[in-house]
């Protein structure tokens, strides 16, 4: 089949717009790096940030100071302190421990190669710690000044991702006192058995604050997290991807990033229920929480997974006081929803109204306008094709002006003088031989031909006439 080139032309420019419109509408990329934050997708954040981002919320983050400049945190970090006494006000980071633990909890994706905290509205307050070295000794000195500065500088919720193996001291204790006192939730990491640790460490170990374990991909309790009675709840610790020293990014392990993960959470809450004081904070994460493990609190899980959805969005009843600090309320707090009853959870009802997301309306859109696209280009087609038919019909037509002349208007005149008709065909209406017309020679009339004498009638004895009629032509 030969194949009409310069008829495909409209087609092909059809298509190609659609395609350039597609490629010009379609969203941007998303960051090479977001599909190594898995514990994102498992903890359902996307959908959580429809209730909360933890928009007006200060977490304070006691760690090694947080990197200001880093691209997803700029704009994030506000002026800190450092509690070790030496200049500055913890915007800085040498370690980038503290920078990690803050992109866990507030990065808000600006870079190209970007990634998400848990509450990317939060500030964060950087407390820095004596963290000159890589690996700097636990001090509870400067952890509980620390502490004491993140309170007075306005955290509603304080990370602390670290912790030592030896017993608590008045000081971790008074500190903590203090920040729960001030309706200030305390985040504390339980610890990791790399670094010796066989028990929750201190000050994860004080009554009252959240002391949160790991967990691996699909809820398992990770093996590198210590365990003990007072575990609060578990949260993601395996291959945690978030930002890094010198403006970067890395993976850590360990519950330092399970607890920056549940701060975030904290913050959520916060933001979403700005009139709950602490206690009610700590009382609807715990019982809200995902039971996993042996049925009511466990050494490994505490109350269970974190599940902030479901912290977002249940009904859970009030509380007066902190329920960690209630023996009875702590030991099996009453479960509010299910794990069953949080897959129900309908956003419609919180605040946002649902919908597609950006990108499902980015999706239609771009499908529209291709179909529009393509439906534009098939009708200048059509158009364009048939211009050409009758422009090459014009052509096909086009005689010349001398033979157009020749064609009569109103029929064909008599023949001329000298025309003889075919043999065979009756001579045309008027016709007469032209004068002086004679048999042509050699011609004989049939055998028994004889030309009739004038008056010419029938033979005698033929026929005759029925009466009354006559034979007259």
């Amino acid at each position: 089949m030969r194949v009409n080139a310069a008829a495909l032309r409209p087609v092909t420019a059809s298509l190609l717009a659609g395609l350039l419109v597609l490629g010009a509408a379609q969203p941007a990329a998303a960051a090479p790096r977001r599909a190594e934050q898995w514990y994102l997708d498992e903890l359902r954040i996307a959908q959580a940030h429809k209730l909360s981002t933890g928009q007006g919320v200060i977490v304070a983050v006691v760690d090694s100071g947080v990197d200001a400049n880093h691209p997803d945190l700029k704009g994030q970090v506000l002026a800190g302190g450092r509690s070790d006494g030496g200049s500055g006000d913890g915007r800085a980071d040498a370690q980038g421990h503290g920078t990690h633990m803050a992109g866990i909890i507030a990065a808000t994706n600006a870079s190209p190669d970007g990634v998400d905290g848990i509450a990317p509205g939060a500030k964060i307050l950087p407390i820095r710690l004596d963290a000159s070295a890589d690996d700097a000794p636990y001090d509870e000195v400067t952890v509980s000044r620390g502490i004491r500065m993140a309170v007075d500088g306005g955290a509603k919720v304080i990370n602390v991702s670290l912790g030592k193996p030896s017993a608590v001291t008045p000081e971790e204790v008074s500190a903590i006192q203090y920040a729960l006192e001030r309706d200030v939730v305390v985040v504390v990491a339980a610890g990791n058995t790399a670094k010796g640790s066989v028990k929750v460490e201190a000050p994860a170990s004080v009554p009252g604050v959240i002391a949160v374990t790991g967990t691996t991909r699909g809820g398992s309790f990770w093996s590198g997290s210590v365990q003990g009675p007072e575990a609060v709840v578990a949260a993601p610790g395996d291959d945690i991807y978030n930002a890094g020293r010198n403006k970067g990014y890395g993976w850590g392990d360990g519950t330092s990033d399970s607890t920056a993960i549940v701060s975030g959470v904290a913050a959520l809450i916060r933001s979403k229920y700005p009139n709950l004081d602490a206690a009610n904070v700590i009382n609807r994460i715990i019982r809200t929480a995902r039971d996993a493990g042996p049925a009511g609190r466990d050494p490994q899980y505490g109350f269970g997974l974190i599940d902030p959805v479901t912290a977002l969005s249940a009904n859970v009843p009030p509380v007066s006081a902190n329920p960690l600090l209630d023996p009875a309320a702590a030991a099996n707090p009453a479960p509010t929803r299910t794990a069953d009853a949080a897959e129900e959870f309908d956003v419609t009802q919180h605040g946002d109204r649902g919908g597609p997301t950006d990108q499902q309306v980015m999706v239609v859109v771009i499908g529209i306008a291709v179909v529009l696209v393509l439906l534009l280009g098939l009708a200048v087609f059509l158009i364009w094709n048939r211009r050409r038919y009758r422009r090459e019909a014009a052509l096909a037509a086009d005689l010349p002006d001398d033979l157009l002349d020749q064609v009569a208007t109103d029929g064909y005149a008599p023949p001329g003088a000298g025309y003889a008709p075919p043999p065979g065909y009756p001579a045309p209406p008027g016709y007469a031989p032209p004068s002086g017309y004679a048999p042509p020679s050699g011609y004989a009339p049939p055998s028994g031909y004889a030309p009739q004498p004038p008056g010419y009638g029938p033979p005698g004895g033929g026929p005759s006439a029925p009466p009354g009629r006559d034979n007259r032509s």
